[in-house]
């Protein structure tokens, strides 16, 4: 028992150690965060030189994905229901709507300055900021992106994916086929 105790405290100390060298090692990625502190910087530059539009569209994006956030706080705090056969789970539909809310385009009354693309990339990276929970759960897709742009990669299509992955024997198979036709 003695040693059970021992190899138990052990175990905790050396959890601990982890846990709290995790927790340093949260910050958020600045890759992930840059397009949105990269609007705001542009958008405050802007604003010195008498030029409003881009704050404005800022604070729209940002309060439509802050409303997107509080829906998300409010479902991920619900408790999880016992899930009956044929029904899904309450809080799993409401995190669900507050992903559709975020993902909708926000209504701008002015004209927009961002375009289309850089205003989701500014608002996953905004959600991001806020919290890479909600980020993740919202813009998945759009997060990966930046990364893989900040990184070099390139971006591709799912099918594009699958032809990657189809092993040689069945790619010649495939060819000799095509080959029979032809002829």
């Amino acid at each position: 028992m003695d040693e059970g105790n021992h190899l138990r405290d052990e175990f905790m100390k050396k959890y601990s150690s982890l846990r709290s060298s995790s927790s340093r090692n949260s910050e958020r990625d600045t890759h992930l965060t840059s397009p949105y502190t990269s609007a705001s910087y542009r958008a405050a530059q802007a604003v010195h030189v008498g030029f409003q539009g881009l704050q404005v569209n800022l604070t729209v994006a940002k309060k439509h994905v802050d409303k997107a956030y509080q829906d998300w706080l409010r479902a991920v705090a619900m408790q999880k229901s016992a899930s009956s056969p044929g029904r899904s789970d309450p809080k799993e539909q409401q995190i669900q709507k507050a992903a559709q809310c975020f993902a909708q385009r926000p209504l701008f009354q002015d004209v927009l300055f961002f375009s289309e693309e850089e205003l989701k990339t500014i608002m996953a990276s905004y959600a991001y900021t806020l919290s890479q929970a909600f980020g993740f759960s919202v813009a998945f897709a759009e997060l990966c992106a930046i990364k893989a742009r900040v990184q070099g990669g390139v971006l591709f299509e799912d099918n594009f994916a699958q032809v990657m992955n189809i092993p040689g024997n069945v790619l010649r198979a495939l060819s000799q086929a095509q080959d029979s036709v032809d002829d």
